[in-house]
């Protein structure tokens, strides 16, 4: 990968700004510069990577669309209509990742266990949530489905262990889900204590596992390309 390093450092810098924004209310203000330059940041190093037309088009679309929801949920609680914009985004963002993960499916791993699981804890999230969600019902009934594709695509990946980018791209996915999980319940249920810097926290650092699980399995793909040309 190319300039990771650099990248890693300026992107935890970032990431430590937007959580001590976030996290004084006096600052608040300052969120419309500091959130939005995580995916910045992101999107930068990523279009600087080579990979393939389809991993460059899906990938790209699905930082994009984070940074979109990343703008429009910075001021959804002033602008109710705002939190439909964030949804619709991040349901693009992680439809775009599911694509993503499934042109590797790995056949040899059952679709049913980890199915049930994740509906389970989805469920429980929502009926905990439901007598609050009024004309949000549906709208977070869809967006949730999205996640869980992504998830379990993700889970499905086939995709080598000898440098973790299973492992980084299925606990990315999984730190989304509890990002939004503790956004979802602050916003419609009750607050939980520091929320905004977990939020903020698990979201940083799902995005950056899974980008970086993903350029690391395109390097994986790259190098067996090479093994069976120069094997043959």
């Amino acid at each position: 990968m190319k300039h990771l390093k650099p990248f890693l450092w300026s992107y935890m810098i970032i990431v430590l700004i937007e959580l001590i924004v976030v996290d004084n209310p006096e600052l608040l203000s300052y969120r419309f510069i500091s959130k939005p330059l995580i995916m910045v940041s992101m999107i930068i190093f990523f279009l600087l990577q080579k990979v393939d037309r389809k991993t460059r088009i899906f990938v790209s679309t699905a930082l994009f669309c984070s940074l979109i929801g990343d703008l429009l949920l910075i001021y959804d609680e002033i602008y109710e209509s705002l939190f439909y914009g964030g949804l619709l985004a991040f349901f693009t963002t992680h439809l775009m990742y599911a694509i993503q993960f499934s042109r590797s499916r790995n056949k040899e791993l059952g679709i049913i266990a980890p199915t049930l699981v994740l509906f389970f804890y989805a469920a429980s999230v929502y009926l905990y949530l439901h007598d609050s969600l009024n004309d949000f019902a549906i709208p977070v009934a869809i967006y949730i489905s999205a996640h869980l594709i992504m998830i379990l695509f993700a889970y499905l990946r086939n995709d080598s262990l000898t440098n973790n980018s299973y492992i980084y791209v299925l606990s990315g996915t999984f730190l989304f889900m509890f990002s939004d999980s503790i956004l979802a319940i602050t916003r419609f249920k009750s607050d939980i204590p520091f929320s905004r810097i977990l939020v903020m926290a698990f979201y940083s650092s799902a995005q950056l596992l899974v980008i970086v699980g993903i350029l690391k399995g395109a390097l994986n793909t790259k190098m067996k390309n090479l093994q069976d040309e120069y094997s043959i």
